[in-house]
């Protein structure tokens, strides 16, 4: 059986579940652990410098796939649902999943700054097993810092949020030219992954009913009521998508 390595509060993960189980792939969950998973990671991945994240599929041949976009191609390739990359979309949805990346990347530099001034959020961080040892905060504090400087994030909050801004206006403009759908609206006229990856960067103005585990501190950085109230007709068509096609 397939399975994915990821992290259950990370929308780049949950890009990569939904087109699996969009496809009706059946698989084996496997929770990443930051830093102390690194090295087991790049081993997999065959990689010793430069940047590795997660999610990683490993298919039932050994192959190992990195990067949501991956996945969601190899599952186009197996199982049985909607088209991740309909024939002829292809170029559009590509620049859609470019769009969702730099949302995606302001949303997490935003998130992280917020996280780095919540003690709370911080101790959420630590693995629960390990959340009594001396010196595991700063361990989490200083992987924070790190994941900022890995992806080369935004250091002002400022910044960060008027990115993410920009980027949802760009997703407003690219529904509303979007042609007609049966049901609820979707970018490319039916349901892609065009959509799975766009919807994702809302998570981080509003993250939906279900999909990602977020602990409640966690959630707090993920939220933002300016943004919530500035793109609210945003958050009711993801809340829609999901509704219609997110398979629980």
């Amino acid at each position: 059986m397939p399975e994915l390595l990821g992290l259950p509060y990370s929308p780049w993960s949950e890009k990569a579940r939904w087109a699996l189980e969009a496809r009706g792939i059946v698989y084996d969950k496997r929770l990443y652990q930051p830093l102390l998973g690194e090295l087991a990671l790049r081993k997999k991945l065959g990689k010793w410098s430069g940047i590795v994240s997660v999610p990683v599929l490993t298919d039932d041949d050994g192959r190992v796939v990195a990067d949501s976009a991956e996945i969601a191609r190899w599952a186009d390739q197996r199982g049985d649902g909607p088209a991740m990359f309909p024939r002829g979309d292809e170029a559009e949805v590509e620049r859609l999943i470019a769009l969702s990346d730099r949302g995606l990347a302001a949303g997490r530099a935003l998130s992280l700054l917020k996280l780095l001034d919540d003690e709370q959020g911080i101790r959420e961080m630590v693995p629960r097993k390990l959340r009594g040892v001396p010196g595991t905060r700063q361990l989490a504090r200083t992987g924070i810092a790190r994941t900022l400087r890995k992806y080369r994030g935004l250091r002002d909050r400022d910044a960060a949020h008027a990115a993410l801004a920009g980027v949802l206006d760009e997703v407003r403009a690219a529904l509303a030219k979007a042609p007609a759908s049966t049901g609820v609206k979707t970018l490319l006229g039916r349901f892609t992954f065009a959509d799975v990856a766009v919807t994702q960067v809302l998570a981080f103005v509003e993250p939906p009913a279900f999909g990602l585990e977020l602990a409640s501190a966690t959630r707090r950085s993920f939220c933002d009521d300016v943004l919530r109230e500035r793109f609210a007709d945003l958050v009711a068509w993801r809340d829609a998508l999901y509704d219609a096609y997110r398979p629980r």
